[in-house]
């Protein structure tokens, strides 16, 4: 659940409120495309009133620095954060806003001046400056920046994935709207350019909707300034459905007619948060780079039990009790070294491309060939922690049994996808294999951004008269579409497999067109309690 604030869209609201009185006539509502800036705030949740603290070209140190010159070493790291709980190892690791003598990071070596900028223009304006030499994003934010920067020609790199969004963020929905397909014809709104907007164009382009009906829903958006004030239209009846985050969740689950369509409890990899550095710095002064990292991880163990420095540094915290903000740190939960290494190199240059086609659905231009994620940085602390045993798999996904198999089978799919794969005849081997991971890794990406949901897999043949063999050949082949996905690291656990034989057609077996669009794989993506 993160934070931002229209600094300069109010500026922009109250001037064309003003002309509006002017000249009569005029007037100014939320609706689609009124609220249109370009480089919004970066996150989301509602900002305190308290002063930004904007960055000054020198370090605080009182040491001269161009970050122009590669060749210049410094122990110094200007860093701005905006108010969000998934920052607190940072905070904690530095001791407060400037780094305390007695700090993780102090005891290291490091100065690291934090920089309170609730605003993602005015961090990534410093950032291209040189008045910054990281900032905090969402990958989400990282891919809408993109062009910016190549365009500025500052190269950026994220070295670190700090935390995921752990359920607080999401999607309400009336309870007649239950999956990606009934979002059709639905009034939806959503904060504009904000992470939770992604969300919904994520799934409405991961969909097999067709193209013409997810421009229709992605073009019919109704834009708000805030999640709250997307909330508030939802359950004032104005919505169907709102991008939102807690405590609106929350809520929704405690009203009725309403429901949570997805939160990102289901999903680590849907909102993530890094930290952007700039690559000359970073190139500069590789060891003061991966002692940052070092220094995060190290403090994850404060993460949930001190609460003084996110105080002193954050104005949204200022008031708030330990109980407070250690109920907040669910919404975030930690990334550790072994999570980075995987993520860095797998998911993360995925979901910076699924998100810079979200953008790009929207009418926004980026760079998804920007190379944005750099593991070396931690590589190099690879003798420090890779001894370490593996965390489990990050998920609350779970596990299929006997018990349960009905259940999920009887729950309807939030996201449901059709491939079809070529087999050999009377057989459940790929007839090409290379032809059949084309089609498959599409779905493996998928899953692995999903990784809190459960997939069922159902096999279809084209048979008018389905007989007990081709029942059982149809999930002898969802068996190996299965098998597939576990080779690509998808847990076994999350799978269930069906064999329909016939018995659910979406074609006529009489042409041999229809025949190739029954005989397919149904996948499908469901949330179960």
């Amino acid at each position: 659940m993160k934070s931002f604030r229209l600094t300069k869209l109010s500026r922009i609201l109250i001037f064309m409120f003003i002309v509006g009185a002017v000249i009569g006539g005029s007037y100014f509502a939320v609706q689609k495309g009124v609220l249109k800036l370009k480089d919004t705030p970066s996150k989301k949740t509602e900002m305190s009133a308290g002063k930004e603290s904007v960055p000054n070209s020198k370090p605080e140190t009182g040491k001269e620095k161009d970050l122009n010159n590669p060749n210049v070493s410094d122990s110094t790291i200007n860093l701005s954060l905006d108010e969000w709980i998934g920052w607190k190892s940072i905070i904690d690791a530095n001791g407060g806003l400037n780094t305390k003598p007695d700090s993780i990071y102090g005891q290291m070596g490091l100065n690291v001046n934090i920089h309170v900028i609730n605003d993602a223009t005015q961090s990534s304006n410093a950032l291209i400056k040189g008045d910054l030499n990281a900032a905090g994003y969402t990958i989400n934010r990282a891919a809408f920046l993109s062009k910016k920067f190549t365009d500025s020609k500052v190269d950026v790199i994220m070295p670190f994935i700090t935390n995921y969004s752990n359920g607080g963020d999401g999607i309400i929905a009336n309870s007649n709207i239950t999956n990606v397909e009934s979002l059709l014809n639905a009034k939806i709104g959503v904060p504009q350019f904000s992470e939770a907007h992604s969300l919904v164009v994520w799934f409405v382009n991961q969909s097999d909707l067709t193209e013409e009906q997810k421009n229709s829903i992605i073009s019919n958006l109704i834009y708000f300034e805030t999640p709250d004030e997307t909330a508030k239209a939802f359950f004032s009846g104005q919505i169907d459905v709102a991008a939102t985050w807690q405590p609106y969740l929350s809520q929704a689950k405690d009203t009725s007619n309403c429901h949570v369509l997805f939160s990102t409890e289901n999903s680590t990899k849907l909102i993530m948060d890094g930290i952007v550095f700039r690559n000359d710095f970073a190139k500069a002064n590789p060891d003061v780079v991966s002692k940052f990292i070092d220094g995060a991880l190290q403090a994850s163990d404060k993460y949930d039990t001190e609460f003084d420095a996110i105080r002193e540094v954050m104005p949204m915290f200022a008031g708030e009790t330990d109980d407070s903000i250690k109920g907040m740190t669910v919404d975030a939960a930690l990334t550790d070294w072994n999570n980075n290494m995987k993520t860095l190199k797998e998911e993360a240059p995925n979901v910076f491309k699924d998100m810079c086609g979200v953008w790009e659905s929207i009418g926004e231009t980026v760079n998804k060939d920007m190379n944005l994620f750099d593991v070396s940085y931690m590589e190099a602390l690879a003798d420090k922690y890779q001894v370490l045993t593996p965390p489990a798999t990050q998920t609350n996904a779970p596990k299929i049994t006997e018990e349960n198999r009905q259940a999920i089978i009887d729950t309807e799919a939030l996201l449901s996808k059709s491939v079809t794969v070529n087999f050999v005849p009377n057989t459940c081997n790929f007839m090409d294999n290379a032809e059949a991971a084309a089609s498959l890794d599409e779905f493996v990406s998928i899953a692995k951004t999903l990784d809190g949901t459960v997939i069922q897999l159902e096999g279809n043949v084209a048979s008018d008269h389905t007989t007990e063999a081709e029942r059982i050949l149809s999930e002898q082949r969802a068996e190996t579409v299965k098998k597939y996905l576990i080779v690509n690291g998808i847990d076994a656990n999350r799978i269930l497999t069906i064999g329909n034989g016939g018995d659910k057609p979406i074609d006529t077996n009489d042409t041999s067109e229809g025949c190739l669009r029954n005989r397919r794989t149904d996948i499908y993506f469901k949330v179960v309690e």
